[in-house]
């Protein structure tokens, strides 16, 4: 499994769909979805109340996803065990 696949690719959901539970799913979920709210709603208040561009929703969105990715992947395969 190459650096890329290992932190940033689905091994990590996978591993949380056999081995965790129906209520750690939807928590990882929610969290993704307020995380990425609380990014563009920090963006748009450092901007003195402008709204964001779509250009930055989706590089916003690419990042964070990446990020998440690999907090999901660090917890469900690549921690210590």
């Amino acid at each position: 499994m190459g650096f890329v696949q290992k932190w940033f690719g689905f091994n990590g959901w996978k591993e949380l769909s056999t081995r965790g539970s129906i209520l750690a799913t939807v928590a990882y979920r929610v969290f993704f979805v307020v995380g990425l709210a609380a990014a563009i709603i920090v963006y748009s208040y450092a901007l003195g109340g402008e709204d964001p561009s779509l250009g930055y929703i989706t590089v916003v969105g690419v990042l964070w996803f990446l990020v998440f990715q690999s907090i999901v992947n660090l917890v469900f395969v690549n921690g210590s065990r």
